[in-house]
């Protein structure tokens, strides 16, 4: 909502326009119009002018004099029963003057604090809103680091360029043929060069501005996007893969499902759709190693991502572990009992550091 303006009046409008539809469609019924319609003891009808301004409407009500004719029309009685109601009114006004005086000064504060709402201008609603937003948006931004430098980042802990090139190319068979493959959070373009050697047509989204300029400056294709939105924008069946690492642990869960759920849409049918993320099998990844990027949301356990894709529609949905940790304990010379404990600590300490699910449009 960011930068639009909310139109007071054009709502106010809407609603007008709205009622008044109802009522020449006879939604209200012809007794619920005839009582808006009939005059109140001393004054107009409820409804006098729903079309027109509210406040005005009001005030001329809160305003208005009361008129009350006490002269009576039956015959030779009328000087009698007119007497009789001048004597009543006579008696009955020193009792209620002062609480009609006193509601008086109730109907005239209340009208006077409408008034002073109503010639407020909407801007001052609107600027409440983007201050709150502005907040939001800052929050936001500090808790996932925004501002810091992302790509020095991806230099110093996204791996050798040389490495992520060799776990990203054991991927490339599955778009083997591709004229249009989305990498989602492109990155340095690592895959996107890639494919373009290997003659997969690839192009990337990613929010790194830097990162973006960096990619069209080596003559890759990427541009600065939210992921979901683009996405979102692409007609069914637009893309022949999908291809995302280090991207899913960056978004909450119910934006995940509908990440996936948009991805089976714009997938043709039997295509892939690869997406690696870190995993926390490995107890020295989902306990320290995962934590260093501040824009890390939530670990993905490898069972709990296959499940999600399958509820989307893939079948059938692989898990591919890679990455195999450098430190693992020595099993040289142990047997038995100590070997099987060794082993059981480098699978649960020392896995694979990272885990891709490979899902599968189906065919029909």
């Amino acid at each position: 909502m960011s930068g639009e303006r909310v139109d007071l009046d054009a709502i106010q409008a809407e609603l007008r326009e709205r009622v008044r539809r109802k009522r020449e469609a006879g939604v209200y019924g012809p007794d619920v119009a005839a009582a808006l319609a009939h005059p109140l003891p001393g004054g107009g009808p409820i409804a006098a002018d729903t079309d027109g301004d509210p406040i005005a409407v009001l005030a001329a009500a809160v305003e208005s004099e009361v008129h009350y004719d006490p002269r009576s029309r039956k015959g030779l009685a009328a000087p009698v029963i007119t007497f009789a109601r001048r004597s009543v009114i006579w008696l009955i006004r020193w009792y209620v003057h002062e609480i009609v005086a006193r509601q008086d000064r109730v109907n005239a504060a209340a009208l006077r604090a409408l008034r002073t709402l109503a010639e407020r201008e909407s801007v001052d609603l609107v600027a409440r809103v983007e201050s709150l937003e502005r907040a939001a948006a800052h929050e936001a931004a500090h808790e996932g680091a925004a501002h810091m430098d992302h790509e020095l980042f991806a230099e110093r802990f996204g791996g050798l360029e040389a490495q992520v090139r060799e776990q990203a190319a054991a991927f490339l068979p599955r778009f083997a043929g591709a004229k249009r493959v989305l990498d989602i959070g492109s990155g340095r373009g690592t895959f996107l060069a890639l494919a373009k050697e290997h003659g997969i047509g690839a192009y990337g989204v990613d929010l790194d501005e830097r990162l973006v300029a960096r990619c069209t400056a080596t003559g890759l294709e990427a541009y600065r996007i939210d992921a979901e939105e683009h996405l979102r924008s692409l007609p069914d069946g637009a893309l022949d893969g999908i291809f995302a690492v280090h991207f899913a642990e960056h978004v909450l869960p119910g934006r995940l499902f509908e990440i996936l759920h948009e991805c089976k849409r714009v997938l043709r049918p039997g295509a892939y759709c690869v997406m690696a993320t870190p995993n926390p099998g490995t107890l020295t990844v989902g306990a320290h190693t995962f934590w260093l990027d501040p824009t890390h949301r939530k670990p993905l356990p490898p069972e709990a991502f296959r499940f999600y894709l399958q509820i989307s529609g893939f079948e059938p949905v692989e898990v591919e572990t890679y990455n195999p940790s450098e430190e693992r304990l020595s099993e040289d010379g142990l047997s038995g009992a100590a070997l099987a404990n060794a082993r059981l600590l480098n699978r649960t300490l020392y896995g694979d550091r990272d885990y891709a699910v490979i899902g599968r449009k189906p065919l029909a």
